[in-house]
Formats: C-alpha cells, sequence, structure tokens
C-alpha cells in the first residue's frame, strides 16, 4: 500500500535543492499523479472562471464612476447655488419677521368670512 504524500505550506515547504526535504515527503505513487495534476487543472479552469468576471466588474464599476463624477460636479454646482442665496435666504427671513404679525391679523379679520361662505354652501347644498 502506497503513503499519501505529506503536504507542507508556507515556510516549512521543501524547496528543490533540499533533499532531506524531498525525503521526508515520502515516495509518491505514479497513480496519484494524474489525479494531483487533474486537481491542479481543476484550481486553474476555476480561478479562470473567476476571472473572466473581472472585465464585467470593471465595465460595470467605471459607469458607476462616470455617474458619481457627474453627480460629484451637480453637487458642487448646487452648492455654490446655495452659498449664493445664503445672504437671500437671511434677507427674506427678516422681511417674513416683519410680516408675520400682520398675518395673523388678517387670519382674525377673514374669520368671520369663512363662517359666512360655510353657511351660504350649507344652504346652496340643503334639499329644496
Amino acid at each position: 500500500m502506497s503513503e499519501r504524500p505529506e503536504v507542507v505550506d508556507g515556510d516549512d515547504a521543501p524547496s528543490a535543492s533540499d533533499e532531506t526535504g524531498l525525503d521526508r515527503r515520502g515516495a509518491v505513487d505514479l497513480l496519484t499523479i494524474p489525479r494531483l495534476i487533474g486537481g491542479a487543472l481543476d484550481d486553474i479552469r476555476r480561478i479562470a472562471d473567476h476571472m473572466a468576471v473581472l472585465p464585467k466588474l470593471l465595465i460595470s464599476l467605471d459607469g458607476i464612476q462616470a455617474r458619481v463624477d457627474s453627480l460629484d460636479d451637480e453637487v458642487r454646482k448646487m452648492r455654490a447655488a446655495v452659498e449664493d442665496m445664503g445672504g437671500d435666504v437671511g434677507e427674506m427671513q427678516g422681511s417674513l419677521a416683519r410680516v408675520e404679525p400682520h398675518l395673523e391679523e388678517v387670519s382674525k379679520l377673514v374669520h368671520p368670512f369663512r363662517r359666512i361662505n360655510d353657511r351660504r354652501v350649507r344652504g346652496r347644498d340643503a334639499p329644496k
């Protein structure tokens, strides 16, 4: 019966010049070589399949980047417009503060007219 070869990763892996490392691995059965090659080919096929996705991903990311760039320019323009409006907003707030007391008076004056209008509408809708 053949021994399974020892799998060593990283720094512990024997180099080609290290004969003691090669001896330590033991003999490799010739029938396992096709299985090992098949496994390596399967790994390469999976890597290739995953690599095929990268160009599609690049196209998608380029499209996203173009949209972000256009939105970034738009946001800069909007911020500049808002900053330009800053003085106008302050001026408008001052104007509203002066008008607000008068709006309250107008509301009190209009209230009786609303009641009259409500009675007129109810009278028109009443059955005859």
